[in-house]
């Protein structure tokens, strides 16, 4: 009998062994997979929050592209940022002119997750640039040979491919400012204030009158009535607003308010403060051109020296052009020598003088070429320039109250080339981010399936 008690007591013991061996297993396993579950959740939680301030960061970099006042970034990449808090590292490298990658990194509040995200977009700048190919700040005397808008003329193939090149206007100009009383800019004036032989050749229209912009003149309806204010005075064109709390010029002083001239409204500064960045000795950002000194090289060859990352030439006086230094153009059976390329435009000013073309010769800018009237001999103001032989691609403007091209074929010593100008909005929206104008305007598109976060 006390045999069978001990056996009892020994089987109830090893139960209770086995059954607390087993609930400590039981406990263990359920601890342990606890552990795991709260480690996968802290894991996912810790990746999520990496991939949230990623996707911060890719969203700033948005922001900042489309944000005009901040897409100035994007003139000098590669860009990158990282905010105080260290939650993410942004970039931004350039693929191509006008598509740019973006990717972000962020990491988890403890560092111990990492996540990259990668996009790609198209972005476009839109600048104050000039609505026309041509603007003058007085009369215009163009002959029949004379083109605006047409074709790519002094352009290679490779550089016609610009696109979207309409503006608003194919001339604006000031005619009441002339005071030249002698030729070429008085005789047969016609109702838009210039002398056009031929103005198919020039508008290319029917409604020619529809395609230029007298500064000036009053504005009429539809009906050609004039249109009046609140006071019942008649409104009167001005010139095109610059925008200037955006627009910028060698850094110089803003002007605020509606232009007064047409240096305000290219620029958005005062022209005296605009010629003082131009002839300032110590401004490095402008090359400069003296061909009023004496002894001075050709034009062409000073011209030729200047460092291609140069944006801005000022010229002082006639620049001549020699016939060593121009290349044969796939365009035109004449040698003409080109400024600038659609990759690199430049401006260029020439202060009392023009291009200067020998027989068979001619001069073509990329870019922008502003003209600017000097003084004479007898210290008196210019009023007249001569724009035979030149050709722009991109936007010409000129201060003179009378401007002018000469073409005679019948002249063995003349330059043999006529005056053109075609609108380039991608020359010109290039010219104004190489010289670090800010934009007013700025945008992206995504380059479809370029998503990466993975």
């Amino acid at each position: 009998m006390k045999l069978f008690k001990t056996q009892t007591g020994f089987a109830v013991l090893t139960c209770a062994l086995l059954l607390s061996i087993a609930g400590i297993a039981f406990t263990t396993n359920m601890a342990v997979t606890q552990l795991i579950d709260n480690k996968i959740i802290a894991n996912y939680y810790r990746n999520k929050q990496a991939f949230v301030n990623a996707e911060s960061g890719i969203g700033l970099l948005l922001s900042k592209i489309d944000d005009p006042a901040t897409a100035t970034i994007l003139n000098d990449l590669p860009y990158q940022f990282t905010p105080s808090t260290n939650l993410y590292v942004v970039n931004i490298t350039r693929i191509d002119r006008n598509k740019v990658e973006l990717t972000s990194t962020g990491n988890s509040v403890d560092g111990s997750s990492v996540r990259t995200i990668t996009l790609q977009v198209f972005h476009e700048q839109k600048y104050n640039i000039p609505i026309a190919p041509m603007s003058s700040n007085g009369k215009m005397n163009l002959d029949a040979t004379a083109t605006l808008n047409e074709g790519c003329e002094g352009v290679d193939k490779q550089n016609c491919k610009s696109k979207g090149n309409l503006s608003a206007y194919q001339l604006v100009s000031n005619p009441g400012n002339e005071t030249l009383t002698t030729e070429p800019c008085t005789g047969s004036e016609s109702d838009l204030g210039i002398d056009v032989i031929d103005q198919s050749v020039l508008f290319n229209s029917d409604a020619a009158e529809n395609n230029f912009l007298q500064i000036g003149s009053a504005m009429l309806d539809t009906d050609n009535n004039p249109v009046l204010d609140e006071d019942g005075n008649a409104m009167h064109h001005d010139w095109p607003d610059t925008l200037s709390e955006k627009a910028d010029f060698f850094d110089a002083e803003k002007i605020m308010g509606a232009p007064s001239t047409l240096f305000e409204s290219t620029f958005g500064v005062t022209k005296e403060d605009g010629m003082a960045q131009l002839t300032e000795p110590t401004n490095q950002e402008v090359a400069r051109v003296d061909m009023t000194l004496n002894n001075a090289l050709s034009c062409s060859k000073q011209l030729a020296l200047i460092e291609p990352a140069i944006t801005t030439i000022y010229i002082k006086g006639d620049c001549d052009i020699d016939q060593n230094d121009t290349n044969q153009s796939d365009f035109s059976e004449n040698k003409r020598f080109t400024i600038g390329t659609v990759e690199s435009p430049k401006l260029v000013f020439i202060e009392g003088g023009t291009f200067i073309t020998q027989p068979n010769t001619g001069a073509a800018v990329l870019g922008m070429l502003y003209l600017l009237p000097g003084t004479d001999a007898t210290g008196n103001t210019m009023t007249s320039v001569d724009m035979g032989g030149i050709r722009v691609n991109g936007a010409m403007l000129s201060e003179y109250d009378c401007s002018h091209d000469s073409y005679d074929k019948a002249d063995t010593k003349g330059t043999k080339q006529h005056f053109s100008v075609r609108y380039d909005k991608t020359v010109l929206n290039q010219l104004y981010e190489d010289f670090g104008s800010p934009t007013i305007g700025s945008g992206y598109s995504f380059v479809e399936g370029s998503w990466r976060d993975f």
